[in-house]
């Protein structure tokens, strides 16, 4: 979060109350604001450092600390579950080793371009745009600006620039007609994405992508696919013809990318039936190889399904509240798919990003970059579903 207020400007109260109205009805959000959030301010610069306010359950506080307006690091100390701890879950700056190495691999020539399944800005409600908007001059100073102008092999392609996203509910959240995303991701346009129109799909070096959207938030069932441009019965039968067409023009593989997970056993849960896509994209996978990349879970899960394999990726610079006492899994059926990254081990703070190796008769190669704070081994690679 951007907060670059001073001590008793009234805008920070307001700010607030429309933040947890995302997940409480805005009469009780005011009541707790008023009643539970503390600002803390340099004495002498009157500068905002600190927010002590409650989590998400009646027993987490939270702490921001604040530098020059960005929230940089947040922790979480239960006071029921584990009194006097503080568990950090958001450090900013390496939400930006996360940017840097990525740009680093782009321009290297390692990869060729960047796909993102969705929240990278926090709301619209400061700002729409890149003209007026914190958050995406954020994302345009410290990735797309860095990245380098598409080559004649991507213009070919139809592709225009170099960075690519799945709508997530935050970049819907105070701004409905994706003012932000259009003006920081103008080549979106021509793929068709408009205001009323947010799923678009390009084929690259025989592999089709197709990006879906699956909705705004809705804290009575977080991870419901509740989209409406297009809903979600118009969305799978796009998708449905989209498969169709890579069948028949000989696509053998097809990386599909939205924001909600199909599977997750940790934080706000998998989308739930009977608007889970599994079963319609598990009946191409005899024919294609697809991969299934998902966010909004913040931290990582893979799944290997009937044939398809499936990446939350929820560990590029978002607070990490899955790693939290209590909150590490939710209860799944007997039978729920086995997680194969944390492979049954709670989760931990961890940032990440993957890159994709496609080569004609091959299987698609996955290699996972971390970084874990505080950890013996702080840098890993790991090559997934071997």
């Amino acid at each position: 979060m951007y907060l670059p207020y001073k001590q008793g400007q009234p805008d920070l109260t307001k700010l607030f109350v429309e933040m947890f109205g995302l997940v409480m009805p805005e009469k009780v959000a005011e009541a707790v604001v008023r009643k539970d959030v503390r600002p803390i301010f340099d004495p002498v610069t009157r500068d905002l450092i600190r927010i002590i306010m409650p989590f998400e359950s009646r027993s987490e506080v939270m702490t921001l600390t604040v530098d020059k307006g960005w929230v940089t690091e947040a922790s979480v100390e239960d006071v029921k579950l584990l009194p006097g701890v503080h568990r950090t879950i958001f450090r900013l700056a390496d939400g930006d080793w996360v940017a840097r190495e990525i740009v680093k691999d782009v321009r290297a020539g390692r990869a060729k371009f960047v796909v993102n399944s969705g929240d990278v800005v926090w709301w619209g409600n400061q700002g729409l745009t890149l003209a007026d908007s914190p958050y995406w001059k954020r994302v345009n100073d410290t990735m797309l600006t860095q990245l380098p102008a598409p080559d004649g092999e991507m213009r070919a392609a139809g592709l225009e620039g170099r960075w690519f996203i799945g709508v997530g509910n935050h970049e819907v959240w105070g701004d409905p007609r994706i003012e932000g995303v259009l003006s920081a991701v103008p080549h979106l346009k021509t793929l068709g994405v408009t205001p009323d129109r947010l799923i678009y799909k390009f084929d690259f070096r025989g592999v089709r992508f197709i990006v879906l959207w699956s909705g705004k938030y809705d804290y009575r069932s977080p991870s419901l696919w509740d989209a409406d441009r297009p809903k979600y019965a118009e969305q799978m039968q796009q998708l449905q013809q989209w498969m169709d067409e890579a069948k028949a023009a000989g696509i053998r593989k097809t990386f599909l990318v939205f924001h909600y997970p199909v599977f997750a056993r940790s934080g706000l849960g998998p989308i739930p039936a009977p608007d889970n896509p599994h079963k319609l994209i598990a009946s191409y996978a005899k024919d294609i190889e697809i991969v299934v990349f998902n966010g909004h879970v913040h931290t990582t899960e893979i799944y290997d399904v009937d044939g398809v394999k499936y990446l939350m990726l929820g560990g590029g610079g978002a607070e990490q509240d899955p790693i939290l006492s209590g909150r590490t899994s939710i209860k799944v059926p007997a039978d729920y798919p086995p997680d194969l990254y944390w492979k049954g081990q709670p989760p931990t703070e961890e940032y990440n990003y993957v890159l994709v190796d496609v080569k004609p008769g091959q299987n698609t190669k996955l290699t996972l970059n971390r970084f874990r704070p505080g950890s013996a081994e702080p840098f890993g690679t790991e090559e997934l579903f071997r």
